[in-house]
């Protein structure tokens, strides 16, 4: 009992003044989880986009990289020719750095932006980053006319039929 005769009780006091912080806590970290699961959807969205968005196009042009057999059956072909190499749809870079280790000036078109960033990163680790060129573009608004090779490996849908 105080000097007054009321009787405090120190415990409600404090439950009361707990409350009201684990409600602006509960609040705090309710906005902390909006943000991190919106932030992670849009970084799913920004890095999944580019890959989805080809097969959603009118002709589907999707990411398959070139094995090993089709880039030597390329370096082949290009074994009896020399000048500027441009490579249609490059993806990665595979043939694209293959064919600047070749002694081509070779350059690579891709819609995918990653694509094309990993493909620079690429050469530049494998030493062939000032023989090549990798640009973000649409194949159907390039033209190639300065390029004595051009590469491509395409699904059939791409080619246009006569009939």
């Amino acid at each position: 009992m105080s000097e007054f005769g009321i009787e405090s009780n120190h415990s409600t006091e404090t439950y009361k003044q707990g409350s009201a912080g684990d409600g602006a806590f509960k609040k705090r970290l309710g906005i902390i989880a909006t943000c991190v699961v919106g932030g992670s959807l849009v970084a799913l969205y920004a890095v999944t986009g580019p890959f989805v968005a080809p097969a959603l196009r009118k002709v589907c042009l999707p990411f398959v990289p070139a094995t090993t057999t089709q880039i030597e059956n390329v370096l082949k072909v290009l074994k009896t020719r020399s000048g500027s190499l441009a490579d249609i749809g490059s993806g990665d870079g595979r043939i694209v750095i293959a064919a600047a280790k070749s002694g081509f000036k070779a350059v690579g078109f891709e819609l995918n932006p990653w694509l094309v960033w990993y493909s620079r990163y690429k050469a530049w680790m494998e030493g062939v980053h000032h023989n090549t060129s990798f640009y973000i573009s649409d194949l159907w608004k390039v033209s190639f006319s300065e390029y004595s090779n051009v590469v491509i490996f395409g699904v059939p849908q791409m080619v246009r039929s006569s009939d």
